[in-house]
């Protein structure tokens, strides 16, 4: 049986979601799926349930620059209660991830400029860039606890924060100043795994 399902299950992903996005023959209620790249839904320095909402008003969104879902709408949606949802969305604009203006009655959330090079996603995809090199010269499971435990750290706020007052300059800026800082937390990752496994690092 398992077998059947796979061989009948083995077009490409992409291909298959928009397949099951268009499916229509009991209901045509949002037949339709959104573009999530991947570096928003591995994002180290988002909660699970930050993704998910974000995910939920980029869905509403769709072909438009802005949407205005109700609380308890998104709420339904991502399945927890209205009061984590309000927490989560302020998490969200505190972080710059999503804009929201309160003008209506409901709120109005925007996607903001040069998301692409968003602090948050850079740190995270540096971070996973880090991992990467490293994953097959230590022991996995520790591995992921070490990395929880730099993302807790101040030192991962610290730099974070170096790349936040350069996103908020909003002009164009010296083309190698993310990079330096980005740079310096890869070496600051390199000590910090080294501190960690001595002896597995080394051994590589």
């Amino acid at each position: 049986m398992k077998d059947l399902w796979l061989k009948k299950n083995n077009q490409a992903a992409n291909t298959y979601m928009d397949e099951v996005s268009r499916a229509n023959q009991f209901t045509s209620h949002h037949n339709g799926y959104i573009k999530a790249p991947v570096k928003i839904l591995r994002c180290f320095g988002l909660s699970a349930f930050e993704k998910l909402i974000l995910m939920n008003l980029i869905a509403y969104m769709s072909d438009k620059t802005l949407c205005y879902p109700t609380i308890e709408m998104i709420a339904r949606d991502v399945g927890c209660s209205s009061k984590s949802i309000e927490r989560h969305i302020k998490e969200l604009d505190d972080k710059k991830m999503i804009l929201v203006s309160q003008d209506r009655k409901n709120n109005t959330y925007y996607l903001p400029n040069y998301l692409h090079c968003h602090p948050y996603l850079l740190m995270s995809e540096k971070t996973h860039e880090f991992i990467g090199g490293v994953r097959k010269q230590v022991n996995e499971r520790e591995l992921t606890l070490w990395v929880r435990g730099i993302i807790k750290g101040d030192e991962f706020k610290a730099f974070t924060a170096k790349l936040q007052r350069l996103h908020e300059q909003r002009f164009p800026m010296d083309k190698f100043a993310e990079k330096e800082i980005l740079d310096s937390y890869a070496q600051f990752l390199k000590v910090e795994l080294a501190k960690r496994f001595p002896f597995d690092v080394n051994e590589q």
